[in-house]
């Protein structure tokens, strides 16, 4: 039978085949992506929005502990300036948001390369109760932001016990 003889009509149906693998799935983006960003780490120049995979930007690490009469808020973002961040408190949430835009052009090889970044993120974390909000000191030194957030005397920790009915 060649490929112009129609097919029998009492011939059974072909069974279905499964789709093709692609050859370029999701883990294999991921993992492709994943490189890159352990790649690029080593390079001079780089920063926080230089590893930015083109859908995700990471959020930055933090760290917040309790330092008897304050809090103290850690937070790492690397490449960046205090022009860059902005930090807010509302009803008890704290709010870090930065935004960077970065330009560079050279010239190799008779050719002017002129490349642009921009990224930008938001962490937002719930503050204890007793965290005074009036009460914050902030520093921003190589990377690192640094909060003090003093504790309200008047906010003590209250406990309200529910008594369990029938």
């Amino acid at each position: 039978m060649n490929d112009m003889t129609p097919a029998r009509a009492d011939a059974a149906p072909a069974a279905p085949t499964a789709p093709a693998p692609t050859e370029f799935g999701a883990a294999d983006w991921f993992r492709a992506e994943v490189d890159r960003f352990i790649e690029e780490m080593g390079k001079p120049g780089r920063s926080l929005l230089s590893f930015v995979p083109r859908f995700v930007m990471p959020k930055p690490a933090i760290e917040l502990t309790d330092a008897g009469d304050s809090y103290r808020l850690s937070a790492e973002l690397p490449g960046l300036t205090d022009k860059d961040v902005k930090v807010e408190i509302a009803d008890g949430i704290l709010t870090i948001a930065a935004e960077k835009h970065e330009s560079a052009e050279r010239r190799e090889e008779g050719c002017l390369i002129n490349e642009r970044r921009h990224g930008h993120f938001q962490r937002q974390i719930s503050l204890p109760v007793d965290a005074d909000q009036d009460d914050v000191t902030a520093k921003f030194k190589h990377g690192l932001l640094t909060l003090e957030i003093g504790k309200s005397r008047k906010a003590a920790k209250r406990v309200h016990k529910v008594k369990l009915g029938d």
